[in-house]
């Protein structure tokens, strides 16, 4: 069974030795953004708006946020309106709904041009760090709230504006159009997410100073939750489906607060009464080195009992298959945070791991939390020398004027990029091969995506188009035909090396691939000795051990073998021959 590697380094989210800040990060960083959103139970186009803005939280996880506010005055349960909210809508709203602001910049966005703007915000420096933390007594509903912000530059201002808000999630209700967004609306009904439902500081926020570098500001709020909010029709505040988020704005004038300078969601803790209660309060995966096997990533851990924790014992589960412990000592005092970073080897694919604490303070203990991880393959792509071009062969359908490509390198740079091409009118369908020679840079992680704007490829009724990349010996590595929809991506490096693949793909070869039920496995001027199938997870599915007796006069040697009660999903062939010799072939089954 193949060893998946576990490096962990322990990294201790306080430094008092500096300053006396606990919470908050003294390193300089990237903006996080918020985006306002006005939006409506009445407007058709707002759970598209939901949509798009979901999936840029999940494109920059922990790093953009949402607050929706509903001003569009329907009191009909559930009831969204609040003083806070339509202040803030009649100072800062364009003309109709959705819209909003991203890091409230100065003018209102787009839904088409907000991904723009999250893009440019989340690559400024930002001027200053939040954090902290919410603890709420759950039996009387107090919060007590405390935010630190430390200044890793000078702003321009004299005094900020910290603002503090609260959110509430999963609360169900009417949504005009809600179908348009599948993933908030089951039996008629809508899941409202990140709904404003109070602003903790003053509307515009609550004054800070100095703004200088190297200063920390620490705040504290106490706050009691109410039971409902909205009248008519309110709707009850869950404690267990609230969300804490805290920015800091650059100025303040009579009207508003603007722009945000950083952002980022306070952890909530429910006050427990446990004497000893670990708690995974954010397990997530840092920017993935998308050409890696490994992925790193971040447990902040805290401490929710009432006794100190000593040690922790954790297991990590992939797919509920092979499982790896680590044990972590030292002393975690009551409400404290400590981070846990490790790189951890994933198998292709899309997986879910299970982060498992089962111990602590020597006590069993059970509590878990599972994260979907996704890692793509990618491809190497050799050329001889170092200055050499590989080629893109592009076949363009008759509306080349829909189709664009662009590769970046990993840091999100355009390297190469072409379209759109010519439309060729008043034919029914038509084709025209472009050749573009391209010079990349080697040994970095590259991303080449093929779009179409009208997101039905380059092919079938307006003509067979399809698009190769050719590497420097002359081998097609990436092949793709022209179904691919609104878009197809892949990944791949480029490096200086001899063409290993055609030699192997003569010796060894495995095939059909995908197959079913039978996968014939070849050596050319070998003999097979012993094959080892592993699945995606470096498990061992299957060992045959076939002998000298096996070994044939023939120059090929062939064997059949039956995958047919094999899982469909990806496998990695070890062949063996009888020289001691080794290959490693990859294939797709694919059984019903």
């Amino acid at each position: 069974m193949r060893r998946i590697v576990f490096i962990f380094t322990l990294l201790i989210c306080f430094a008092n030795e500096i300053v006396a800040q606990q919470y908050v990060s003294t390193e300089p960083s990237l903006k996080n953004v918020v985006i306002e959103e006005f939006t409506g139970k009445s407007c058709s186009a707002c759970p598209h708006s939901h949509k798009t803005i979901n999936e840029l939280m999940r494109s920059y996880p922990g790093r953009v946020f949402a607050i929706y506010i509903h001003p569009d005055g329907i009191a009909s349960y559930p009831n969204f309106e609040t003083d806070d909210g339509q202040t803030i809508y009649n100072a800062m709203s364009g003309s109709g709904l959705p819209n909003g602001l991203v890091n409230r910049c100065t003018c209102n966005y787009s839904t088409l041009l907000t991904a723009e703007h999250v893009y440019q915000h989340t690559n400024e420096e930002a001027l200053c760090n939040i954090g902290g933390i919410v603890v709420v007594d759950e039996a009387s509903r107090t919060a007590t709230i405390n935010v630190e912000v430390y200044y890793t530059g000078d702003t321009d201002v004299d005094a900020n504006y910290l603002t503090v808000t609260m959110l509430q999630d999963s609360i169900w209700g009417a949504q005009y159009n809600g179908e348009t967004n599948m993933e908030q609306y089951l039996d008629g009904l809508y899941c409202h997410m990140q709904i404003l439902r109070d602003v903790i500081t003053p509307t515009w926020g609550d004054e800070i100073s100095p703004t200088t570098k190297g200063t920390l500001i620490t705040k504290t709020y106490k706050y009691t939750i109410p039971e409902i909010i909205g009248d008519p029709n309110g709707v009850e505040v869950n404690i267990n489906h609230l969300e804490f988020i805290a920015f800091v704005t650059n100025q303040k004038n009579e009207y508003k607060s603007y722009p945000i300078l950083n952002v980022c969601r306070l952890p909530l803790l429910i006050k427990s009464q446990e004497t000893v209660f670990p708690h995974f309060e954010m397990v997530t995966e840092k920017h993935p080195e998308l050409c890696s096997n490994y992925r790193t990533f971040i447990i902040n851990m805290m401490n929710r009992g009432i006794d100190e924790l000593t040690s922790i014992k954790m297991l990590m589960e992939i797919d509920n298959g092979d499982t790896f412990e680590y044990e972590w000592k030292g002393k975690m005092a009551s409400y404290d945070i400590e981070r846990i970073e490790f790189d951890m080897e994933v198998p292709i694919g899309t997986h879910e791991i299970n982060f498992k604490i089962i111990e602590a303070n020597g006590i069993a203990f059970n509590y878990s939390k599972t994260l979907s991880i996704t890692r793509d393959e990618w491809h190497t792509i050799f050329v001889e020398h170092e200055n050499d071009e590989i080629v893109f062969e592009l076949m363009q359908d008759k509306f080349g004027s829909e189709t664009t490509w662009q590769i970046v390198d990993d840091n999100d740079f355009v390297v190469a990029s072409g379209g759109p091409y010519d439309y060729f009118f008043g034919q029914p369908e038509a084709t025209e091969l472009h050749e573009i020679p391209l010079k990349l840079p080697l040994n970095q992680c590259l991303r080449f995506t093929i779009s179409d704007s009208a997101e039905n490829g380059i092919c079938c009724d307006f003509g067979e188009g399809y698009y190769k990349i050719i590497d420097g010996h002359g081998n097609v590595v990436i092949d793709g035909d022209g179904e691919f929809g609104s878009k197809a991506s892949y990944i791949f490096t480029l490096e200086v090396g001899n063409d290993v693949n055609e030699i192997e793909e003569e010796t060894f070869r495995a095939y059909p691939n995908p197959a079913r039920n039978i996968v014939k496995l070849s050596a050319t001027n070998y003999h097979l000795s012993a094959v080892r199938i592993y699945n995606c997870l470096g498990m061992m599915v299957e060992e045959i051990s076939l002998g000298t007796q096996h070994a044939s006069s023939a120059s090929t040697d062939v064997i059949d073998i039956d995958v047919s009660d094999y899982k469909s999903g990806i496998y990695f062939i070890n062949i063996f021959d009888n020289n001691g010799n080794v290959a490693t072939k990859k294939i797709s089954v694919i059984n019903n």
